[in-house]
């Protein structure tokens, strides 16, 4: 299994599929994260990472957990079974 964040390339050496964006993106919401983390370590603009959180949030993936100091979003149950399934579809297509 992939550590924290790291991406399987797949599809092409030079982009990443919508499916490993968003596997990194559960990824890395194992621990709750800020929008900006995510933003640098997923190597998105804001206006990509805002359409991939918001499709998460809305496919119930991600959890939002609102704060003094701004939201955090965290992977939901409904998320992990998702990423191991997407993990695993892209370890096979290697």
């Amino acid at each position: 299994m992939p550590f924290q964040g790291e991406v399987i390339r797949v599809i092409s050496k030079n982009k990443r599929s919508d499916m490993e964006i968003i596997a990194q993106m559960l990824s890395l919401a194992r621990e709750e994260t800020k929008k900006t983390r995510l933003m640098y370590l997923t190597n998105l603009c804001y206006n990509q990472l805002v359409y991939y959180i918001d499709f998460l949030v809305d496919k119930g993936f991600l959890d939002i957990k609102n704060g003094t100091k701004g939201n955090r979003y965290c992977i939901s149950e409904k998320g992990k079974e998702f990423l191991d399934n997407i993990e695993k579809v892209l370890i096979q297509a290697k």
